[in-house]
């Protein structure tokens, strides 16, 4: 039955492969590290290939900065037309997708080449599974396992999927885990551990069990977020309590349990004037002037003398000033400001007032940088 399984897999994704050169998906939402070409008819100069920054925005000649993000291509051409038309009658201007930003995704458990894969718009789980070689012989297609955002988990029945040649109507995102567990009862281990996979434990031994098993934790598991997976139930788990000796805290585990130990994941965004802008790891002490050398220092246009440091809080911005420029100087260190998980540096050009820093970064714009929110 599961060769068989197999078999079919294949010739369904045969069938549902877009062929090469297939139209764009008009419907597609444009996002941070899309590549785009903008093409004004008759005025070669003003045309560009450009890329979304990761506030959503681009920049082309004469009209500056365009949020693009949250857009598709005839949404952003109809707005690019409306800016141009300011300069230019009647402007005619395309927009396609040059190169699409790559989301991945995890497929994990009992298929040939476990590991990351590009999420590409328009593909299923199925094709996805046969980027990842396929099932192996010992899955449990009927219940392949969807993890998402370490907080939900779906069940999907793939062997029925793949008898109806069709792909579940579950819409695969960026950071899923999907995971085809074994058809025995062995439990497994995921994660931030030496020594991922299935161990034949004894019903009823405890998480530390399956942890030693794995050859312990890595130092950027997250033990206070660890979960279990048991059938569609995920039990919240604190391995930094259970491995402290905390009996209570030491789950006893059951026959195909699986314990998933995430990344531990920190992290703060240095923008606007800076070498290398995006979202860097936060270590323990860092300071504003740490999170500056990791995004390669100022660029000749910086201010480093208001520097505004922009943290999220009950759902507000607060906006802390920093005149770092002073601080490197070693006349006021106390302006090197210690930072949080989520803070964003930004570093203005010259000329630019704390009210310009707080329009440019919205708070929706903050979530999109902090949380990776499409």
């Amino acid at each position: 039955m599961r060769h068989l399984a197999i078999v079919v897999l294949a010739a369904v994704l045969v069938v549902a492969l877009p062929a090469a050169g297939q139209p764009q998906n008009t419907d597609y939402i444009l996002g941070p590290g899309d590549t785009i070409d903008v093409a004004l008819f008759g005025d070669a100069d003003l045309s560009r290939s450009v890329t979304i920054k990761p506030d959503g925005t681009i920049a082309l000649p004469l009209v500056g900065e365009v949020k693009a993000s949250g857009m598709t291509t005839t949404q952003l051409a109809a707005q690019l037309v409306r800016l141009y038309s300011k300069y230019k009658k009647a402007p005619s201007i395309t927009v396609v997708v040059r190169e699409f930003r790559v989301d991945r995704m995890y497929i994990l458990g009992q298929v040939s080449r476990p590991g990351e894969y590009q999420i590409r718009p328009g593909l299923g789980i199925l094709e996805l599974l046969a980027s990842a070689g396929g099932p192996t012989n010992r899955a449990d297609l009927a219940k392949a396992t969807i993890i998402r955002g370490g907080k939900e988990t779906m069940q999907v029945n793939l062997l029925e999927a793949i008898a109806k040649s069709k792909s579940p109507d579950v819409q695969i995102v960026a950071g899923d885990v999907l995971f085809l567990p074994e058809t025995d009862r062995r439990m497994v281990v995921l994660g931030q551990v030496n020594r991922p996979g299935p161990y034949d434990l004894v019903e009823g031994q405890r998480l530390t069990d399956l942890i030693a098993a794995a050859g312990g934790v890595t130092p950027r598991a997250a033990k206070t977020r660890a979960f279990v997976v048991r059938g569609a139930e995920q039990v919240p788990v604190d391995l930094e309590k259970a491995m402290a000796g905390v009996i209570e805290a030491n789950l006893p585990l059951k026959a195909s349990d699986t314990l998933v130990v995430p990344e531990f994941q920190n992290q703060i965004a240095v923008l606007g004037a800076v070498t290398r802008a995006g979202t860097f790891d936060l270590r323990e002490g860092m300071k504003v002037v740490d999170a500056l050398a990791m995004a390669g220092g100022r660029t000749e246009k910086g201010n480093l003398s208001q520097v505004a440091v922009i943290r999220l809080e009950g759902g507000q911005t607060k906006t802390i000033t920093a005149n770092i420029d002073s601080a490197l100087k070693g006349q006021d260190t106390a302006q090197n400001l210690s930072l949080q998980h989520g803070d964003v540096v930004f570093v203005p050009e010259r000329g630019w007032t704390v009210t310009d820093i707080i329009r440019y970064l919205s708070v929706a714009n903050l979530a999109r940088i902090i949380f990776r929110v499409p």
